[in-house]
């Protein structure tokens, strides 16, 4: 099973890779990875507003940096997600170009990507499909 400190290094590693496949591990430990650093970020940014009595609040220098530090690891992994989420695709035997299809339906109601998530969850086919072979090293033709 591939761990977290491996499955970011693919990540990154493979961030123009878009044929083949990739298992859940892959997936999801490059999404936990995202998750903690904007929640990081997040606190980070918050904790550095200037607070006024009157209930206002005010960027500082630092809250002003922690979110260009935030929108500038959004676009270093633009990419890296993009061929991740093609790869995934391909281990559930589905074409990549539904990445497009999940975006654009996302950006028309919004909830195309908790659908795209739920997918993703799902284990992708036993053995070689027509993508490569599977992440998993199982060999369906065992006597073959």
């Amino acid at each position: 099973m591939t761990g977290f400190g491996e499955a970011i290094a693919m990540y990154y590693r493979n961030f123009v890779k878009f044929e083949g496949r990739s298992s859940r591990a892959e997936y999801w430990w490059p999404s936990l990875m995202q998750i903690i650093v904007y929640v990081g970020l997040a606190i980070v940014f918050f904790a550095t507003l200037d607070y006024d009595s009157a209930g206002g609040n005010e960027f500082t220098g630092a809250s002003g940096g922690i979110l260009i530090a935030g929108v500038l690891f959004a676009l270093v992994n633009i990419l890296p997600n993009l061929s991740l989420s093609v790869r995934r695709f391909h281990d559930l035997g589905q074409t990549g170009w539904l990445v497009l299809v999940f975006f654009i339906v996302n950006f028309f109601i919004g909830v195309a990507g908790i659908a795209q998530m739920i997918w993703f969850a799902f284990r992708g086919t036993d053995g070689p499909n027509q993508y490569g072979p599977d992440p998993y090293g199982y060999d369906a033709d065992v006597f073959g």
